[in-house]
């Protein structure tokens, strides 16, 4: 898919590339399993005053076992931000959601990155139009961008470990 970039991007932050070796300075949040198709372990790490979400899982192959470790950078503030707007965004027009057949809410700005959610057929997606998924690649522009099944996000509890977190940034405990 071809984006057009319509906000400057900001530098990458440090990678990561294994969930339980993180960058000096950064700190694990929480981590929650989501066993809707896989084992796919989310953790939330706070590095510096930003939020980097991972999604570690394993895939088996025919050659051995490979780890897979992928990143999804957000302002800090988007703890307390994201259950917010995805709880607006799911609001029917009649109670002022978005018109029916919305299927992303306007761009926001958080702490200067501008983020906006929306649906998928089988749940929402939180994305980071100030963030390039493309960092390495200087050609093409793709905002960072992570799918959360509605199973995931409602039935296995990741909502509520995000609201939690949410309510410790907003008391200045993060």
């Amino acid at each position: 898919m071809t984006y057009i970039q319509e906000h400057p991007t900001l530098p990458p932050l440090e990678p990561i590339r294994h969930h339980e070796q993180l960058p000096t300075g950064s700190i694990e949040l929480g981590r929650c399993l989501d066993t809707t198709e896989a084992n796919n372990l989310y953790v939330l790490v706070k590095q510096h005053n930003h939020l980097s979400l991972l999604k570690t899982y394993i895939t088996k192959l025919k050659t051995g076992e490979v780890y897979y470790c992928k990143q999804f950078d957000f302002p800090l503030k988007a703890l307390s931000w994201f259950p917010k707007a995805l709880e607006e965004f799911r609001k029917p027009p009649i109670e002022g959601g978005l018109h029916a057949g919305a299927m992303i809410s306007k761009d926001t700005n958080v702490n200067g990155e501008m983020l906006a959610v929306g649906s998928t057929t089988s749940g929402y997606f939180l994305i980071n139009w100030s963030r390039n998924d493309r960092a390495n690649d200087d050609d093409s522009y793709e905002p960072t961008e992570i799918s959360l099944s509605d199973h995931f996000i409602y039935r296995l509890g990741f909502l509520d470990l995000w609201r939690s977190l949410g309510n410790r940034y907003d008391l200045g405990e993060l």
